[in-house]
């Protein structure tokens, strides 16, 4: 007995002890299989904890911004909404993939019409060629590019997994893919810009989407809508309802400089909120969205928009008198309806125009005068030309005085509308330059061509001369 005891010891010891067996290596899964196991448990609680620490602090984030947007002063609530970059964290593990997407595309199911309006705005093309351009010209000629991209991101795409450092780019999608084998120039060259400055663009949402204005931590804000549709019985979880987005202070973001912004003349550059809040239109509560998106309308109607601005305007042209073989006439554009500087910023221009026609309406060049509406500024923005802006119901004149043509049948007046009118001047010079790369070269002239394209005439009319 004593004997079999010690043998089976013997045996007992033989078999954590891997240097006494023949195939000892057949032994190792024994040991590695459940520390592998264990490994993947951990890892898996590890990253669990992580994620569920996040969303917790999604959660509460959310909460007190649920809280502020019902509270009287809207400033508190804008001021963390518009904190940008925007992080709207992780979707709702059990959410359809639908209510998971930021993208556009995916609101449209719901939200046909607003898409609609929206999808033709200038929010959906936020991020077009000319804005690209100038942010890989940043990179390719400035080592502190980033800040400087990131500070146009933030209101020319401020959802943050489009920055440049907030992980969203992983690579070529199908959909670019398919454009550096199908698209035009213009759009292959847009995609290889923005991937060398590692910004997204497959999920359609590159530009001042529907979630850049309605979405923070993947819950729905707005204005609220009609009273059977209560929060919580509608999807995505429903939605928070708050006045601010009736409020002109929901737009300064993007339409107003700081204090210690950039200036020319002891003028901000940006400064739309704050020539609407010293108007009239102030006083009485108009604000932004009365004029821009009625009735919830997503078209955001703007300078570009020929009907819009000639609802906001009064124009009125008149004949003086003929006298000793000169003409005298009078063109004026009055600021009835915009509710701040027309034109705001120093990129549009509007433009007076009268002159003589011959009986076939050929005009005689020589015989033009003009005058232009708008805020002129070097390309470097160091130096101002001209600021002749109309404040709220003031009015611009062009006083025409000239020699009688013989051949003059008609004396015509116009206005036209140049929304670009200085990236127009801007593209232009950057392209005159031989050595610009030549991707650059492509998205200014797909830049320029649509700035050109956006002018139009205004109004326009005819007098018979006898």
């Amino acid at each position: 007995m004593k004997f079999e005891k010690y043998k089976s010891l013997h045996a007992l010891q033989g078999i954590f002890r891997f240097k006494r067996l023949k195939n000892s290596a057949l032994y190792l899964p024994i040991i590695l299989i459940p520390l592998l196991f264990a490994s993947v448990i951990f890892l898996t609680i590890y990253v669990y904890a992580k994620v569920n620490v996040r969303n917790q602090n999604a959660d509460k984030k959310y909460l007190y911004l649920k809280k502020l947007a019902a509270h009287k002063n809207t400033h508190k609530f804008l001021n963390i909404y518009w904190k940008t970059p925007i992080d709207e964290g992780k979707p709702p593990y059990k959410w359809p993939e639908i209510q998971k997407s930021l993208s556009p595309s995916s609101c449209m199911a719901c939200h046909y019409d607003q898409y609609e309006e929206w999808k033709n705005s200038r929010m959906a093309h936020s991020m077009d060629a000319g804005v690209v351009a100038q942010l890989l010209l940043k990179k390719m000629t400035s080592k502190h590019w980033k800040p400087w991209v990131e500070s146009c991101m933030s209101c020319h795409s401020p959802i943050g997994e489009y920055y440049v450092e907030h992980g969203g780019y992983k690579g070529l999608t199908a959909k670019e893919k398919n454009i550096l084998k199908n698209g035009s120039k213009a759009q292959k060259a847009m995609v290889v810009a923005l991937n060398m400055l590692k910004i997204p663009m497959g999920r359609g949402a590159l530009s001042v989407s529907c979630a850049a204005c309605h979405v923070r931590y993947y819950r729905r804000f707005g204005p609220g809508v009609k009273k059977y549709m209560k929060e919580g019985n509608i999807v995505h979880g429903g939605f928070v309802p708050s006045n601010a987005f009736n409020h002109s202070f929901f737009c300064i973001k993007c339409h107003q400089f700081g204090h210690d912004q950039r200036r020319l003349d002891g003028k901000l550059f940006e400064n739309t909120y704050s020539e609407w809040k010293r108007s009239i239109y102030a006083k009485k509560g108009i604000s932004c969205e009365v004029c821009h998106n009625p009735q919830g309308s997503m078209a955001f109607k703007s300078i570009y928009n020929k009907n819009f601005v000639l609802k906001a305007v009064t124009i009125r042209f008149k004949i003086i008198h003929i006298n000793s073989g000169n003409v005298h006439a009078i063109l004026s554009l009055k600021n009835s309806e915009v509710g701040h500087d027309f034109p705001t910023y120093t990129t549009p221009k509007v433009i007076l125009y009268i002159g003589q026609e011959n009986f076939e309406k050929e005009i005689y060049q020589k015989t033009v005068e003009s005058y232009i509406i708008g805020w002129s500024v070097s390309l470097n923005l160091k130096k101002q030309y001209f600021d002749t802006r109309l404040k709220p119901f003031q009015t611009a004149k062009l006083i025409y005085d000239r020699p009688l043509v013989k051949a003059a049948k008609y004396l015509k007046a116009w206005v036209v509308v140049e929304p670009e009118s200085h990236y127009v001047r801007f593209f232009k010079a950057f392209l005159k330059i031989k050595r610009l790369p030549k991707i650059i070269k492509t998205l200014m002239s797909e830049a320029l061509k649509q700035d050109l394209d956006s002018k139009y005439i205004l109004w326009k009319k005819q007098i018979k001369l006898n």
